[in-house]
């Protein structure tokens, strides 16, 4: 992966123009030169990781729509408050590939639902496994969401959600500290158990503005932070202007830590009024500071800056990006 250049994280995908978390999105942020690819893992009802922001399917899915499954509604206590709808721990594998996917986002292009089935991990890992085919490193970049509440499930299988990730990893050659693979979590527990038993870097998000002391302990058994880009450079939320950034890079790169900030998006209602509706100001601010990738819905627009920002570095990948790398190898004339 590139190391003399912040990093292009494609957030679930590119999931401002595909539903996230779908092969669709996953392959789409290939061709537009993502350098990794984010997926959020949920854990099925087999025992199996599937690639989903939530524990719970209505948001995303039509699954509300199959005659099948209306009897799956259940009520669970997830980080404190209580979620009725359907669960993939309450589906297999293989019923959760027969529902389809939607754009949560109403404001986004939904002309593509209902097209695209879920992704599990062993989809997202051969989308990238595909792309380096063809001459590309993509990293992948897995989140354990919301552990506790499947470890509370899977007790009784005497496993662990954090086990199913490494193990699958390990069988796809993540094994250690070279391999393009970070692990991230909102959990230090999830963390603390997986530094215990694998090299690949950990990521520690966290909403709140960590102390000194704080990233002492983290910096432990962390690679590094995801911070939200509020923790970084915070917006009034009357005015929507800028506030003064925050001396976070400064204290985590002291640290030792490398820092991903999240979320940022195209669209004008995430952006601050100083960026004048430019989401390549947004990325101009936060390089600036110091950040060393960022998490975009839309990486094709952050690819599109870093080749004009790094041209002698991004060149060939710049490239590379601009092929079609949906095609299959059968296909392929190289």
């Amino acid at each position: 992966l590139p190391s003399n250049r912040p990093l292009n994280i494609a957030h679930r995908g590119s999931s401002g123009m595909r539903p996230e978390h779908t092969v669709a999105a996953y392959q789409l942020a290939v061709d537009q030169g993502a350098d990794i690819i984010e997926c959020d893992l949920a854990v099925t009802k087999d025992k199996q990781l599937i690639c989903t922001h939530d524990a719970w399917l209505n948001k995303t899915t039509d699954v509300h729509t199959k005659p099948e499954f209306q009897d799956r509604v259940k009520r669970y206590r997830i980080d404190g408050r209580f979620i009725e709808d359907y669960f993939t721990v309450d589906f297999t594998m293989e019923e959760l590939k027969t529902l389809r996917t939607v754009q949560s986002r109403s404001y986004r292009d939904q002309s593509y639902n209902y097209q695209f089935p879920m992704a599990s991990f062993d989809d997202y890992i051969a989308v990238v496994k595909n792309a380096s085919a063809f001459g590309r490193t993509i990293g992948i970049y897995p989140e354990t969401k919301n552990p506790s509440f499947f470890n509370g499930i899977l007790e009784a299988e005497n496993t662990t959600m954090e086990d199913i990730l490494l193990a699958s990893l390990e069988k796809y050659g993540y094994v250690n500290a070279n391999s393009p693979c970070f692990i991230q979590s909102f959990d230090e527990n999830s963390l603390r158990y997986m530094a215990n038993k694998t090299e690949l870097p950990l990521i520690i998000l966290n909403p709140l503005l960590l102390t000194d002391q704080k990233m002492t302990e983290l910096a432990v058994f962390c690679y590094g932070i995801g911070p939200s880009k509020s923790e970084i450079l915070p917006v009034n939320p009357t005015s929507n202007k800028l506030l003064q950034s925050t001396d976070f890079i400064t204290r985590a790169h002291a640290k030792g830590f490398k820092i991903h900030p999240y979320t940022f998006r195209n669209e004008d209602q995430f952006l601050a009024f100083d960026y004048g509706s430019d989401p390549y100001e947004e990325y101009q601010t936060f390089v600036n500071l110091g950040v060393d990738g960022l998490f975009t819905d839309f990486p094709h627009s952050f690819s599109k800056f870093l080749d004009c920002q790094y041209p002698q570095v991004v060149g060939n990948a710049a490239k590379l990006s601009k092929i079609n790398f949906s095609m299959r190898l059968k296909d392929s004339k190289w």
